[in-house]
């Protein structure tokens, strides 16, 4: 999943990760929208269903300025999912996998050329088993690459993928309201680490198709120029559905947001049904070598558009159907009525890009660039009411300087504005402005660091950086409901990251991280928040992998991840955090031969100690503020 794979790097961090639900990230402590920052082989997808890993070669993270380059996005950076092309050579691969929740997972992975049509099959089903009650669920999966040559300059690309997936989501816990006040101000204890709240008989999983389909046509001009002309399009139905933990009326004060002292906690019967989100991505680009008195100058310029829909029912469910306790879970009845509108939105963007790296000599290099991007965003609720447009141009640029004293080493710096695009969330009963766009606003970093390639495959690197973001922010009406409002408050984080991958041994592996983040509020409609720190991002996060290769029995490995964390405040003031916490997970494969084939047999624990502890307590975007425990032990095979 996306959330293990980040653990190899600590400027990387889970955002409401839970069983059965879509997966989110921060990247340098800020969330990642689900609308913008995600990309599939370099064009803009939304992120509103599970993604499948079977069909990726890799996950790029594209942080600071360089995720800046790509388009409209959170200023941490960008995530871009590559997927696996047809390679020279007939293959195939077969795996089969299970867990000791019993769990299992079935993945085929095909090669082969047809002449000239290099053609690429990925294939998975899986059924879905957890430590939680009533969470089973499955998933299947489906893609298809093709690749060939329309000319000896001109090659083409076609990729085709199909998920479904099936679950119930697990829902998160909250803070205990212990002196009856109002406010929940206390952590419960954290073996809570298989309890489902999601667990109501009439509770219905949360599912979601997805497909996505590419074409890139790439041509090479002339030896010093190329072109590149991509196409995409995904299409996406959730249905959304769970029984919702959110508050608690049962106290002598209602709690919102949290739990009782005694751990009651209210019941939300929620369904939002047939979600259909589609998006239309292009790019045409050049780029190529340019020399200009004794200068030489590598450009990049193009166009690039994007058009996202997202298509609701007229209406959804969220009613209230009781009160259930985490100790002593409570049969609830059910209440499917949909009462609530929704509001439907659109939006389209049209940029025009252009930058310029130039050698300045044999050691330094600079870079410049900038975006010019044309948004149209509008929403409406379904009933035709509270239609909101907006129509904005904005300039996005960047600059950088690099020198590199010896080969091996590089010093950069770097600069560059990004472009913030937000909406009110859709629940009318928190927001006066419930569902609508609003204006796209501006965001700054700065970035200070130094690469060194130790040794031909050990790389060693660490950036400073300053990064200050605007936010929608919350004012007071005398409805007693808040307006939500584009730029209220700000924030600010500075941070600093270390990192080391590659070889340090002919059998030894490593890839070692370290970040460090101070991220404050600087500005806020309520001034009391001002100066303080940004909830659910952690100050210090470390990580360490390594992976030892045995001489004495060649094919046999190990290896090791070790995480550690602290710093997270639960709420907005600081007053709550949640303690450090650290946890091991372990490997051993072994590759031979078997009846003729290559052969790979791998065990995997993921906290190997069967440590409880609370991941994290992302506070989200209408308000609410839930805890997260850890994964209890996990073995997979």
């Amino acid at each position: 999943s996306l959330s293990q794979a980040i653990k190899l790097d600590a400027s990387l961090a889970d955002s409401y990760n839970t069983t059965g639900y879509i997966e989110g990230m921060s990247i340098r402590g800020f969330l990642l929208d689900q609308g913008n920052n995600y990309l599939r082989n370099g064009l803009p997808v939304s992120n509103y269903a599970p993604v499948a890993l079977e069909n990726k070669e890799r996950i790029e993270v594209l942080k600071g300025v360089a995720g800046l380059q790509a388009g409209v996005s959170a200023p941490g950076g960008l995530v871009n999912y590559v997927t696996k092309t047809p390679q020279a050579g007939n293959f195939t691969t077969a795996s089969i996998g299970g867990d000791n929740n019993g769990g299992s997972k079935l993945h085929l992975d095909s090669n082969t050329a047809w002449g000239p049509l290099g053609v690429r099959v990925n294939l998975a089903a899986e059924d879905l088993r957890t430590v939680f009650d009533r969470a089973e669920g499955k998933r299947e999966f489906a893609s298809l690459a093709l690749a060939g040559n329309a000319s000896t300059s001109t090659k083409v690309s076609v990729d085709l993928e199909f998920h479904h997936k099936k679950q119930p989501s697990v829902p998160g816990l909250g803070l205990l309201d212990t002196n009856g006040d109002g406010v929940a101000e206390t952590l419960p204890a954290s073996n809570y680490s298989r309890l489902n709240l999601n667990n109501q008989s009439w509770s219905q999983p949360f599912e979601a198709t997805s497909t996505n389909a590419q074409i890139a046509i790439d041509t090479q001009v002339n030896p010093h120029w190329k072109t590149h002309l991509g196409l995409g399009t995904q299409r996406t139905v959730v249905q959304d559905r769970l029984a919702f933990p959110d508050g608690c009326s049962t106290g002598a004060n209602y709690v919102y947001p949290g739990l009782c002292r005694n751990g009651d906690v209210d019941i939300y019967d929620y369904r939002s049904e047939n979600e259909e989100r589609s998006t239309w991505a292009w790019d045409a680009s050049m780029r190529g070598k340019l020399l200009t008195h004794g200068v030489l100058h590598h450009l990049n310029l193009g166009l690039s558009g994007r058009s996202a829909r997202t298509d609701l029912a007229p209406k959804q469910a969220y009613n209230f159907v009781g009160t259930t306790n985490i100790n002593t879970p409570i049969a609830l009845p059910a209440d499917s009525a949909a009462n609530d509108l929704n509001t439907n939105s659109r939006e389209r963007a049209v940029d025009a890009y252009l930058s310029v790296a130039s050698d300045l000599g044999s050691r330094v290099r600079s870079f410049v660039g900038f975006r010019t991007s044309r948004l149209n965003r509008s929403s409406e609720r379904s009933d035709g009411s509270r239609a909101i447009a907006i129509d904005q141009t904005v300039t996005t640029p960047w600059a950088g300087l690099s020198w590199s004293p010896v080969a091996s080493t590089m010093f950069y710096a770097s600069w560059g504005e990004g472009a913030e695009l937000e909406a009110v969330p859709n629940r009318a009963s928190r927001f006066v402005n419930a569902g609508e766009v609003l204006p796209a606003l501006k965001s700054e970093q700065v970035e200070l660091g130094v690469k060194w390639q130790a040794n031909p495959r050990l790389l060693v690197s660490a950036a400073a950086f300053s990064i200050n973001k605007p936010y929608a922010d919350d004012q007071a009406t005398a409805s007693g409901i808040p307006l939500r409002i584009a730029g209220g408050k700000t924030a600010r984080h500075r941070g600093l990251e270390l990192m080391a991958v590659g070889q340090a041994g002919k059998q030894l592996s490593v890839q070692a991280s370290l970040a460090m983040l101070d991220a404050q509020y600087t500005a806020a409609v309520d001034p009391a928040l001002v100066g303080q720190t940004v909830t659910n991002v952690p100050k210090t996060k470390a990580s360490l992998f390594a992976d030892y290769k045995f001489t004495s029995l060649p094919g046999l490995s190990l290896s090791t991840l070790l995480t550690h964390e602290s710093g997270k405040t639960v709420t907005a003031d600081g007053a709550i955090s949640l303690p450090a916490a650290w946890q091991l997970d372990a490997g051993v494969r072994y590759q031979n031969q078997m009846l003729g084939k290559s052969t790979q047999w791998s065990l995997n624990v993921e906290n190997i100690t069967d440590r409880s502890y609370w991941r994290e307590a992302p506070t989200q975007y209408w308000g609410g503020t839930y805890l997260f425990p850890s994964t209890p032990r996990t073995v997979r095979a």
